[in-house]
């Protein structure tokens, strides 16, 4: 178990480093809008486009793939 009064601790909590999924930010950041509709992001999150394009393509290749397996 880690100690919580532990200096190192209080460190490693404070130092900053933080997956790409985890911010503390909750205001938004326009990545882009066309046609009045607007593709928002929280302004924390670090590398929003690649995010969405990475969410996007992984979803294109599960429904490839899927689509395989049912034919």
């Amino acid at each position: 178990m880690e100690d919580s009064n532990n200096p190192e601790s209080e460190a490693k909590k404070a130092d900053g480093k933080k997956g790409i999924l985890q911010y503390d930010n909750d205001s938004k950041q326009v990545l882009f809008s066309i046609f009045g509709v607007e593709m928002t992001a929280p302004k924390g999150l670090k590398n929003p486009r690649i995010v969405y394009i990475s969410f996007i393509v992984v979803n294109f290749l599960l429904l490839i793939v899927l689509r395989n397996l049912i034919s």
